[in-house]
């Protein structure tokens, strides 16, 4: 990783949103550490990779421990991997849940959040992101957990900016509406469902993630230095 070009840290880089995010601050002369699951999608000098289940604590420790080894400190942290599926209330079980939807929408936000903001104390500045959705505006059936967990991440994130205004960290919510990616086709039940989804939305059409880059751009930059604890919602007017 280069050490004299500013860092970004994003989870969830395998695909969708967050490998277009990574390529995104790639392109603009940024240094990526990025995880997830899997290995690596992504081949760029600037870009390091690490196989991380964001469900695990010492997992998520253990990445933060060899970024600020490689990277010294973190500019822009956007805590991204999370698991979009529709499910009915009644016949989930605990493990959909507890393991799955909090575990990784809420459980993982939280350790991500917690080891990169300590850095970024320590450091006295930085730009911390999460990735909430729509859907937790619009109380469709199928999404009970799924948008709880998001409502819960954008909540955190409110009180996050509060408590970490004093070092200079701002901390921002993204929230869009229905992207093409795996994980809003994962959401979708059938097409009709989606159909649904898209005519709720402010603007009724799929939603581009240049158009969720372009928002982080806004937040990371000296534009938004005294703007905190703010949701953008992109595709719907809440």
């Amino acid at each position: 990783m280069n050490t004299d070009k500013q860092h970004c840290v994003i989870s969830g880089t395998s695909r969708g949103l967050g490998r277009a995010l990574a390529e995104h601050f790639l392109g603009l002369g940024y240094s990526v550490a990025g995880c997830s699951r899997g290995d690596a999608t992504i081949d760029h000098p600037d870009y390091s990779h690490s196989v991380v289940d964001v469900r695990d604590e010492a997992e998520v420790q253990k990445w933060a421990r060899d970024v600020r080894r490689e990277a010294t400190r973190v500019d822009v942290l956007i805590c991204n991997a999370g698991l979009a599926r529709s499910a009915l209330f009644l016949p989930m079980t605990p493990g959909d849940v507890f393991e799955d939807f909090l575990g990784t929408n809420f459980a993982g936000v939280f350790y991500v959040l917690r080891e990169f903001s300590k850095l970024m104390i320590r450091q006295g500045s930085g730009r911390i992101l999460t990735i909430s959705s729509t859907m937790a505006a619009l109380h469709q059936e199928g999404t009970a957990v799924y948008s709880a967990t998001k409502s819960a991440v954008t909540e955190m994130t409110k009180v996050l900016a509060r408590e970490l205004a004093p070092q200079n960290i701002t901390c921002n919510i993204i929230a869009p509406a229905m992207m093409e990616t795996d994980a809003s086709a994962e959401l979708a039940k059938s097409e009709e469902w989606r159909d649904q989804m898209l005519a709720l939305q402010t603007f009724p059409r799929i939603i581009e993630m240049q158009e969720i880059c372009h928002a982080a751009d806004f937040f990371v930059s000296d534009k938004a230095a005294s703007i905190t604890g703010q949701v953008v919602y992109i595709g719907l007017v809440d």
